[in-house]
C-alpha cells in the first residue's frame, strides 16, 4: 500500500520558509536583540507596517558580530531574502523532476 502525499514538494517550498521568516521577525529577533541590548528603529509609514532592525553599541558589535549584523538587517530584506529562497527552492524542485522525468522516459 502506497502512503498518501499530504502536501506537494511546492507547496512546502513555499509555506516552510514563509513560516520561518515570519517566526524569525516576530518573535526570535526581537527577543534576541532585547537580551543583548539593541535600540529598535523603524523607518517608513506604509499599509503594511513599518521597517524595523535594530543598533548596537560598538562594545555589543564587537562581543557579538555575527549575531548584530543578523539583528542589522531589516525586516524587509529578510523578506526578500526569504522569497529569494523560496524562489530557489521551487527552480531546484522544477529541475529534479525535469531530470527525472528524463531518466524515466529513457
Amino acid at each position: 500500500m502506497q502512503r498518501k502525499i499530504l502536501f506537494s514538494y511546492s507547496t512546502l517550498a513555499v509555506v516552510v520558509p514563509l513560516f520561518l521568516c515570519v517566526i524569525l521577525n516576530a518573535l526570535v529577533r526581537p527577543w534576541l536583540a532585547d537580551r543583548i541590548g539593541g535600540t529598535l528603529v523603524r523607518s517608513g509609514n506604509a499599509v503594511r507596517g513599518n521597517d524595523r532592525w535594530w543598533n548596537f553599541a560598538e562594545t555589543t558589535r564587537a562581543e557579538h558580530p555575527m549575531l548584530t549584523g543578523f539583528l542589522s538587517w531589516s525586516d524587509g530584506a529578510m523578506a526578500m531574502i526569504t522569497f529569494a529562497a523560496i524562489a530557489l527552492l521551487l527552480v531546484a524542485g522544477w529541475l529534479v523532476g525535469r531530470i527525472r522525468a528524463g531518466r524515466s522516459a529513457g
